[in-house]
């Protein structure tokens, strides 16, 4: 095996790592998300008042879609 082919190889799996570490933040981030948004209903109390735990919800959310997205297109181009 060349030089060309190795790094060839190395960085599809460089690729692939970053695609599987992007859903999985995604769906981490979604799931912070809904934590917070809908944490009133689950009985868990943070101290904050419910704009502020409602606007990390949204922003956590917004970022989650991002990082499912940021994967997906990752994924598409390889």
């Amino acid at each position: 095996m060349d030089s060309q082919q190795f790094k060839q190889r190395e960085s599809q799996r460089q690729n692939n790592f970053r695609v599987v570490y992007d859903y999985s933040m995604g769906l981490l981030w979604l799931g912070a998300g809904l934590y917070f948004i809908l944490g009133k209903y689950f009985g868990s109390d943070w101290g904050m008042d419910s704009l502020t735990t409602t606007l990390f919800g949204v922003a956590s959310l917004c970022y989650g879609v991002f990082r499912l997205y940021r994967g997906y297109t990752a994924k598409k181009n390889n």
